[in-house]
């Protein structure tokens, strides 16, 4: 009887470690697969504010180093962000990506304005 115990000991105990490791993964990916509750949508527009100023600003300087690829670089990251709020809002984005054409980018800011959300920088009085 000992020999047998001794004998099954050590595949027990192996198994008992691969059960373990094979739970702790399921946890850990039905965690993971949690849906993330949406970002607030006033941090959201907050965003979309500050790169919309901050794309007009870099647009209308002179003399900016790289200034074509920042102009790119922030009307790249602008679009995500407005993608990002139209889809949230229900507003269809604008077409083309990257490439969005400025009067589609004005319609879907225009939606938006619809919804309550505006992306233009508010005017300090």
């Amino acid at each position: 009887m000992e020999l047998i115990f001794a004998l099954l000991l050590p595949t027990a105990a192996a198994y008992a470690i691969i059960g373990a490791l094979r739970g702790y993964r399921w946890l850990a990916e039905r965690r993971r697969r949690r849906p993330v509750p949406p970002e607030p949508i006033e941090r959201l527009a907050a965003r979309l504010r500050r790169l919309r100023a901050e794309l007009e600003s870099t647009e209308s300087r002179s003399a900016i180093i790289a200034k074509n690829h920042r102009v790119k670089a922030l009307r790249g990251a602008y679009l995500d962000e407005l993608s990002a709020a139209c889809h949230r809002l229900g507003v269809s984005p604008p077409p083309g990506g990257d490439r969005a054409r400025q009067a589609d980018i004005y319609r879907a800011e225009a939606a938006l304005r619809q919804h309550d959300l505006d992306v233009r920088e508010k005017a300090a009085h």
